[in-house]
């Protein structure tokens, strides 16, 4: 058995690599091939289109050598960590090694588009979380939630928490001088349109406050910088804070999750949703896992999501995300590719309305929800 990809979709792929600058083709690129010159039409040909050919894949016999899971977080981080969890333990069950390679910048298209330009024969993998779904709109990358399969391993809620030793010790206090000090307070939430950014803006907006908002690549790098006194506050996952909440070098002010969350020897961590219930008009939820493009060839996903069945229930992973506080999922096929389509929707939306995206949802061909 054997796969073709289209021509005009391996141009599409030499085109993000070597124009320089990110433009969707694919939709016209039919069209655009009959006014191309000769001269250029054979220089798109020439960028490397035999190491796009799928014609010699044995699908039986696939995978032949190592997978790459491009990360787009650094190292240490939430994504990061899941990513090297679940390539350990499906190694076994392809066969051959898993390797993480952490290739952050612009927002996480870094790694989106080294991912989308490789040939479609599985060995490239990106390591991804929710925070990828907000791209388009953020000029990121032209990609939308359609154009990727999504393996969900797990997800934490949001928390926001400061340093033990800060002046405030609860989420009024802090709201409470937000207020009296409009801009003031530094808070770090990752990278720009990303989910903390999106629920730091939530808390801000429910509760008529200002924030002086501080990106970071990554939680790991936004939590470094609460340590440091860099900046004040710091909403990540409450998995990424776990160690540092136990330690008492964080004290969490509210979950900025719709529910309370119960912290084993700890006690019962209240939401803000009790005091601004505001927040919940976000409705969005931390995944992470890994993502291929969707036009990868049917046997090869077929293969890859057996193995991704059997991993999950590693007990490696199941410790894990307990001692981490996740969730485990295990979503992927119609159910992951619905949460990913919806969270699109909404977020990307919520982001337009805020006027902090770069294109519109509506150039994408994404509805605004009911």
């Amino acid at each position: 058995m054997y796969y073709r990809i289209p021509l005009y979709k391996k141009l599409d792929l030499c085109l993000f690599e070597y124009l320089g600058v990110i433009i969707d083709v694919s939709r016209f690129m039919p069209r655009f091939l009959k006014i191309l010159s000769p001269l250029w039409l054979g220089f798109l040909i020439s960028c490397d289109l035999a190491e796009m050919d799928l014609d010699n894949i044995d699908f039986d016999k696939w995978p032949q050598q190592p997978i790459q899971i491009a990360c787009f977080s650094s190292a240490g981080g939430g994504t990061d960590t899941v990513s090297r969890l679940i390539a350990s333990a499906m190694e076994p069950e392809l066969g051959v090694k898993i390797n993480v390679i952490n290739r952050t910048g612009a927002r996480g298209g870094a790694a989106l588009n080294y991912v989308w330009r490789q040939k479609r024969d599985g060995y490239h993998w990106g390591g991804f979380s929710e925070s990828i779904i907000p791209a388009p709109v953020m000029g990121v990358h032209t990609t939308s939630s359609k154009d990727w399969t999504y393996f969900m391993v797990a997800g934490a809620p949001g928390v926001i928490s400061v340093q033990t030793n800060s002046k405030w010790k609860s989420l009024n206090d802090f709201i409470e001088y937000a207020k009296n000090h409009p801009g003031e307070i530094k808070v770090a939430a990752s990278s720009t349109g990303g989910i903390w950014h999106t629920k730091m803006l939530a808390l801000q907006n429910a509760a008529g406050v200002k924030f002086q908002y501080m990106p970071f690549q990554g939680s790991r790098k936004s939590i470094t910088a609460t340590l440091t006194g860099e900046v004040d506050a710091v909403l990540t996952s409450i998995s990424e804070q776990s160690e540092l909440i136990r330690s008492q070098k964080l004290l969490p002010l509210a979950m900025i999750e719709p529910e309370d969350f119960e912290f084993p020897d700890y006690g019962m961590i209240q939401s803000a949703a009790h005091e601004f219930p505001g927040i919940n008009d976000v409705p969005i939820k931390q995944w992470l896992g890994f993502a291929l493009p969707a036009d990868t060839p049917t046997p090869i996903l077929e293969k890859i999501t057996s193995a991704f069945e059997s991993a999950i229930e590693n007990e490696s992973i199941q410790e894990f995300a307990q001692t981490r506080m996740l969730e485990i999922y295990g979503f992927h096929g119609q159910r992951s590719q619905n949460i990913a389509s919806y969270g699109e929707r909404v977020w990307t939306w919520m982001l337009d309305d805020l006027g902090v995206t770069v294109r519109s949802p509506n150039a994408f061909g994404i509805a605004r929800p009911e």
